[in-house]
């Protein structure tokens, strides 16, 4: 995963798809991104705590949408967790829980997050707790 890109880039695309940006620096998300003709295209990052990973910032251009371009990043994500050592991933969705739940990923109550992830910046300050809560085993 590309650690240190040009977060200015990714932040103005999570800003253009309504998602938060502010703390993606201090979170130390780490991020897969595609790019078409050198122009940011789409991008999705994971928090790593130990063998969980919290899938952030998953965006892609609207004009880019329906191309593919999500399950690659998606597909490319859960490869490198898997060779990270994750064993699972949990997300935060306030608008995307169908499309996970095609992705493999199951809706779970919030109280069964393990502390790591239940006390992320994401999880415990950013995300409303009317976000749904999802879980995929990798």
């Amino acid at each position: 995963m590309e650690e240190n890109q040009s977060f200015g880039n990714i932040k103005e695309l999570l800003k253009n798809n309504d998602l938060p940006y502010e703390d993606i620096i201090a979170s130390k998300v780490q991020f897969i991104t595609e790019k078409e003709n050198g122009v940011l295209v789409g991008c999705i990052g994971v928090e790593k705590y130990n063998e969980e990973g919290l899938l952030r910032s998953f965006a892609v251009r609207d004009e880019y949408k329906n191309k593919g371009i999500g399950k690659r990043l998606l597909n490319q994500l859960i490869d490198q967790s898997k060779t990270d050592g994750l064993k699972r991933l949990h997300l935060l969705t306030t608008t995307a829980d169908g499309y996970f739940d095609k992705n493999g990923f199951k809706t779970a109550d919030r109280a069964v997050a393990p502390n790591e992830i239940s006390s992320t910046k994401e999880f415990s300050e950013i995300c409303p707790s009317s976000s749904v809560y999802m879980i995929r085993d990798i």
